[in-house]
């Protein structure tokens, strides 16, 4: 009888499940009727809503992020009707199921096609040294590495509009002109996985992990003398690009990587000011 009963209910409340999706809209489409593109992408999500009592009874924020730079509408949480509803809305482009991603470390220099050893290659010293900023989308980063030591360079340019956010172990005063930014991304992470154990990592741009110290150091790292690995392979430690500045954008933690919080991170990034991605 508890088996029966199990079996009839739990495909009337899957129904209800809620995932986060990435709705790309018209920016080009909105009627005069709305004062901004935001109350226009809340109204397309309210009217895609269910009235069922059971669907949203615990009145949650649906709309976890907003997008207006790089790309054009919302990350809200749905239920798969409710995304299959949306999508026939007019000025709605498409809906795509947040993707988790996980990370992956491969020989950045080749795959960039900057290898020095080629004679064809985008690769020069005055790409090495030049003045701009890269956005890294990925752990975070330990500003403490002597890789991102600010000594000798100008102030930041005029146009770099980003901030430093702060939070566990990570303060304003961890960025320079070397680390000119730095911002985290979890909403989409949490609303998969669930709230971040801040006792078992950073909600913060503090990096747990190293790949994001390691990736940021790769591209843009400053001359780091007597470099070596337990006294072995005694040299110089630079960055292939090491006149560059750093803005860290953290959008993965322990359970991954989530396309909301990347595409928010690349959003933010554009609107800061980052010369690269």
């Amino acid at each position: 009888t508890y088996l029966l009963l199990f079996t009839m209910l739990f495909p009337a409340n899957a129904q209800f499940a809620k995932k986060t999706y990435i709705i790309q809209m018209d920016k080009s489409a909105m009627p005069k009727a709305f004062p901004n593109h935001l109350e226009w992408y809340s109204s397309k999500v309210k009217s895609a809503l269910s009235t069922s009592p059971e669907a949203d009874m615990d009145n949650e924020e649906r709309i976890i992020y907003t997008y207006q730079n790089a790309f054009h509408g919302v990350a809200a949480k749905l239920t798969e009707g409710e995304a299959k509803k949306l999508e026939a809305e007019e000025g709605v482009v498409a809906i795509f199921p947040d993707t988790k991603y996980e990370l992956h470390t491969t020989r950045s220099p080749i795959f960039l096609g900057l290898e020095p050893a080629k004679s064809t290659n985008m690769w020069s010293e005055k790409l090495a040294s030049h003045d701009v900023i890269v956005g890294v989308l990925d752990t975070g980063i330990w500003p403490e590495s002597e890789s991102f030591k600010d000594v000798g360079m100008r102030p930041v340019p005029a146009h770099w509009k980003g901030a430093c956010e702060i939070g566990t172990g990570f303060t304003k005063s961890h960025c320079n002109k070397k680390v000119v930014g730095a911002r985290v991304f979890y909403h989409g992470y949490e609303a998969a996985i669930g709230r971040i154990n801040e006792q078992k990592e950073y909600k913060s741009p503090r990096d747990q992990d190293g790949h994001g110290t390691h990736t940021a150091a790769t591209v843009g790292g400053s001359p780091v003398h007597g470099a070596n690995l337990l006294g072995y392979a005694n040299g110089t430690a630079r960055g292939m690009a090491p006149g560059a500045r750093i803005a860290a954008y953290k959008v993965c933690w322990v359970g991954g990587c989530f396309s909301s919080d990347i595409v928010s991170a690349i959003d933010k990034a554009v609107a800061d000011g980052v010369n690269v991605l």
